[in-house]
């Protein structure tokens, strides 16, 4: 019997066939549509109202279809046409969407690619439309040549400034088919080469506030590919590795350049154009400040992506950053800062923008171990690191080269030969080299900076007091007026530039953290001694307790630490004082602590800090953390100054401060420690500042008298004592400074009377402006006589307030009475009209005071005998008018509660001038060998100085020993335990005076 046969079977069959084919049918539509809406094309010509048709492809394929086969055909042939838009027939009022008529192929291919990414859910469909896209995109790249009149790199660029996840996705996709390809490392290397081009040419091109932040979207993907790093670094070598400019024409210079200051040497300055109007000068430099931020924040990311990346990205960028110290150390020179606008070095280095945004990068970098000096993470900085010298920085790690060639705190014996004798690591970490280079920048930089804006600042005093002087001369001077005038407004845009790059509040918070860091690291390395016991490694590691006074035993590192680390320190927190006080508030006593203990032990310490200018300019940092100045108008720091007050209030150390303050102002005087006879004054000031502040406290007031006290012991000791030193130097400075202060003054007087009675008027243009330049430079040196000499009577009067005994000594004594009386007679008798000028404010000329202060001096004294005599002694100035005519003034002056006192001083003086008289008539019959050779006084204690065999009095000799001490007859080396006493003549002419008593 045969099977039985399923009638149905065929139909069922059928039926199946049916829903397999119309399933394929429906697959490769969906297919089809999904690669048109991606391409923007079609097979289709019913379709070809909305799509590019590709005619010639459709006749090549019998179906219309679209599928992965044909789509490579398809493909191929659209990114080929030059005006895809030729093959749409659109309707009228039909949205074509713009990336369909997309001509340029990098461009499309993209928009393609990103279009591709929506269809997640096509995941196999997805990848093979992506693959051949790739395969095109390098294609493209490849054979450029087969696409006419079209920059494909530019398009890749104008891609990759697009910030999202799409377009880093191509990138990286092109990035990684170009490593796997054959032709591959050289294509990666010409297509980013090129591509780093084009963004070296935008941000040349950026100012601050056109800067297109996308560019570090691109840079990023360099910094983080090994590959592609080094091909970052290989184009950002300089031509010239020693030629400082060469390197802000790199990329990564392009970058640094961007700032608020000018790009080139003498470039403009395009911020502030309207430097009076203060609301949109606050405005601009808050955009300003948030640009630079967000700037350095990137460059900052990216060298960190470069550290990272690999051995080799992080050596070449340490190089980089190295050599291009290296390269412009000329910034540093000191004639850079003296003469910016005429210097050579400023067409051979980078610009001062440049350095600042550089030191800042390097800042930022340092962080990780300056924000914090309790972790003590900053103690691992090795500092031997300048001492190797250049053929040994390679083995060593070192990228930072020359620096063996800076001076040191300390000299060592390698400036006479013998390099062998300072220490050197084995090898040096990473922080050790960023806190070198940060400070090697900070120096080249921001203290370059700095200087600049002081001068700039003291530049625009003067074009302001030519201004007034012009408009006061209205007739003749009016010429000249508006061209001050527009120098006046052209340097006050350049000045708001140079203080706002330098005072972004980001900027001043990472410095203040490094410098903080920095002193308190300088002060463990001091304490740290034990250099002996280590062979590999010099930090100080483990943290000691520092104590006064320091151990006698020298740290040898410091002979490797340049001076430059210490005056940074300087430059900062004198730049704050001036210019953002508010800072020291904002940052706290904990962090100022540290600052204020590195002052002072290396302010106090020669053995520590050779060099007596260095030290002097730690008394001027010292000056710059006063909470306070009494010159300044009130109200200048809004944040007041409770923190630094804090400093001399409550720090442990603060009573070492009046004994470094004054063997620092002896210190820079002193034989082998000389300075410049001027610029000693202008080291003295900042110390009369600090002691201005401190003599109010009652606690600093006993310092001095203990020192005082100590003197008085120890007046004829070998070595003079510190106090008596000190006096002897403030009235040295005393009448220097307040004699040239009176000539000054009289010459003004001289040259402005010509001026008013129009003698100037009959002269040429040339010869009266000279006279007028002329009278600037005498008033700006009278201006700077009157504010020292005014500084340095003051202190005598605190000082005599208080502590007498000094001053009263033989050794001193006469002279003191001289200087009072010499000036008193010039400020108060017929010649005091002599200095009266026009504008005395101008010239910080106040006589009213000095008179004030002189006779709170005599006041002070005048219980003292030997001061009375010797006022009375004095055949100069002293006349028994002087002190009638000193009250007349005081009643004028306001000083009337003085005259009382006053009166009791001219009565003493009167007395000892009678008593004075008498001995006169004694010494007039002295025989010559009973008077002292330099005084022509009668000796009353004979000595014999031992190599030129002269006698002199003792307390003559003594008080030129003060401050020379050599034989006055022949310059032989002398000290006081060197004199010989000569006993005979001494007793010869005690006989003699008491032979004369009893005659009388």
């Amino acid at each position: 019997m045969s099977e039985a046969v399923n009638p149905f079977a065929a139909l069922l069959e059928s039926n199946n066939s049916s829903a397999e084919e119309a399933n394929t049918v429906q697959k490769a539509q969906r297919v089809t549509t999904i690669i048109e809406d991606i391409f923007g094309f079609t097979l289709n010509k019913n379709k070809r109202q909305k799509l590019v048709y590709l005619e010639d492809i459709s006749n090549t394929f019998s179906n219309q279809d679209l599928n992965i086969d044909s789509l490579e055909h398809a493909l191929f042939e659209r990114i080929l046409l030059s005006s895809p838009q030729d093959y749409i027939e659109s309707l009228p009022n039909t949205l074509i969407r713009s990336e369909i008529c997309e001509a340029k192929v990098i461009l499309y291919l993209f928009t393609c690619f990103k279009k591709a990414l929506e269809f997640h859910n096509e995941e196999v469909l997805v990848h093979n439309i992506k693959d051949l896209i790739m395969r095109n995109v390098i294609t493209a790249l490849k054979q450029p040549e087969l696409y006419e009149n079209q920059d494909l790199i530019a398009q890749l660029y104008d891609i990759s400034k697009q910030i999202d996840s799409s377009s880093s996705l191509f990138l990286e996709e092109i990035y990684l088919r170009l490593s796997k390809d054959e032709d591959g490392p050289g294509l990666i290397k010409e297509t980013f080469t090129m591509l780093l081009r084009m963004i070296h040419i935008d941000i040349a091109r950026a100012t601050l506030v056109t800067f297109p932040p996308s560019v570090f979207h691109i840079l990023y993907f360099y910094g983080t590919r090994e590959p592609l790093a080094i091909i970052l670094l290989d184009y950002c070598n300089p031509k010239n590795v020693d030629s400082g400019i060469e390197y802000a024409n790199t990329l990564l210079g392009a970058l640094f350049s961007v700032s608020v200051l000018p790009k080139v040497a003498n470039g403009s300055f395009e911020f502030f154009q309207d430097p009076l109007d203060q609301a949109s000068n606050v405005t601009a430099e808050g955009i300003l400040w948030t640009n630079s931020n967000r700037v350095l924040q990137d460059i900052h990311k990216l060298i960190l992506h470069l550290l990272k990346c690999s051995s080799e990205s992080r050596t070449r960028i340490l190089r980089w950053l190295g050599n291009c110290l290296k390269a412009n150390a000329d910034k540093g020179k000191l004639w850079n800062a003296q003469s910016a606008e005429f210097n050579p070095s400023n067409f051979t280095t980078v610009s001062d923008g440049f350095m600042i945004n550089f030191g800042t990068l390097l800042m930022k970098l340092c962080q990780p171990f300056c924000s914090n000096i309790s972790d003590e993470k900053i103690l691992k900085v090795d500092p031997t690191y300048c001492a190797v010298p250049n053929e040994d920085c390679e083995k060593k790690g070192i990228h930072l080269l020359n620096m063996s060639k800076e001076t040191c705190l300390v000299p060592s014996e390698s400036e006479v030969g013998n390099e062998s004798t300072r220490l050197t690591s084995s090898t040096y970490s990473f922080v050790t080299e960023c806190f070198f280079m940060g400070h090697r920048a900070f120096d080249l930089g921001f203290r370059v900076t700095s200087d600049k804006l002081v001068r700039l600042n003291q530049e625009m005093s003067r074009i302001e007091r030519a201004y007034h002087e012009a408009l006061s001369q209205a007739g003749p001077m009016a010429d000249i007026v508006d061209s001050i005038k527009q120098r006046m407004s052209s340097e006050l845009s350049k000045y708001l530039s140079i203080k706002c790059s330098m005072s972004e509040p980001n900027l001043l918070e990472g410095v203040f953290s490094f410098l903080s860091a920095s002193a308190f690291w300088l002060t463990q390395v001091a304490l740290n001694t034990d250099c002996d016991d280590r062979l590999t490694n010099f930090s100080p590691l483990k943290l000691k307790m520092v104590t006064f006074p320091l151990p006698d035993k020298i740290s040898d590192t410091l002979k490797c630490i340049p001076e430059f680390v210490i005056e940074n320190i300087v430059c900062y927190l004198i730049f704050l004082r001036r210019f953002n006080p508010k800072v020291f508030e904002e940052q706290g006593y904990d962090r100022l602590k540290p600052l204020f203990t590195f002052i002072l032990m290396y302010m106090g310490s020669s053995q520590r800090t050779r060099n007596p200018h260095l030290r002097a300019h730690l008394a001027e940092a010292l000056e710059a953390l006063l909470p306070y100045h009494k010159d300044e108008p009130a109200g200048l720091n809004n944040l007041g100054g409770v923190q630094r007050e804090r400093l001399f209030k409550e720090h442990e150390h603060r009573k070492e401060i009046v004994p470094i303050l004054l063997e620092v102002f002896v210190g820079i005087e002193m034989t082998g420690q000389s300075v410049q006879f001027e610029q000693k004054f202008n080291y003295r000031r900042p110390m009369y500042m600090v002691m201005d502040y401190i003599w109010d406290m009652p606690e600093y007031q006993h310092y001095f008298k203990q020192l005082a006290e100590e003197a008085e012991l120890n007046m004829e000791a070998v070595s003079p004592p510190l106090f008596l030193r000190f006096v002897n130097l403030l009235i040295n400075d005393a009448i220097f400074l307040l004699d040239e202060s009176l000539a000054n003054m009289a010459k003004l007087r001289e040259m402005q009377t010509a001026r008013e009675k129009g003698e100037w008027d009959r002269l040429p243009v040339q010869e009266r402006a000279q006279n007028m330049g002329y009278m600037q430079h005498i008033g700006m040196i009278a201006r700077f006589d009157n504010i020292l000499g005014r500084d340095t009577i003051h202190a005598l009067e605190c000082l005599t307030s208080r502590i007498t005994i000094v001053f009263t000594h033989s050794t001193m004594v006469d002279r003191v009475a001289a200087m009072l009386n010499y000036f008193l007679l010039n400020l108060v008798g017929p010649n005091q009209r002599n200095f009266k000028v026009k504008d005395q404010k101008e010239y910080s000329f106040d006589p009213a005071a000095t008179v004030l202060d002189i006779c709170k001096i005599y006041v002070n004294l005048k219980e003292s005998e030997a001061f009375c005599l010797a006022v009375s002694q004095d055949g100069r100035s002293y006349s028994p008018q002087l002190f009638t005519l000193a009250e007349d003034v005081l009643v004028r002056i306001g000083g009337g509660p003085l005259v009382g006192e006053l009166q009791e001083v001219a009565n003493k003086v009167s007395q000892k001038a009678a008593e004075y008289q008498t001995s006169e008539e004694a010494v007039a019959e002295a025989p010559d060998h009973f008077l002292d050779p330099i005084m022509s006084t009668l000796m009353t204690d004979p000595v014999i100085l031992p190599s030129s065999r002269q006698t002199v009095d003792r307390s003559t000799i003594a008080r030129h020993l003060l401050s020379d001490q050599t034989d006055p007859f022949n310059r032989a080396p002398l000290s006081m335990d060197q004199v010989i006493p000569n006993t005979e003549l001494a007793e010869e002419i005690r006989k003699w005076l008491e032979e004369r008593k009893i005659k009388r």
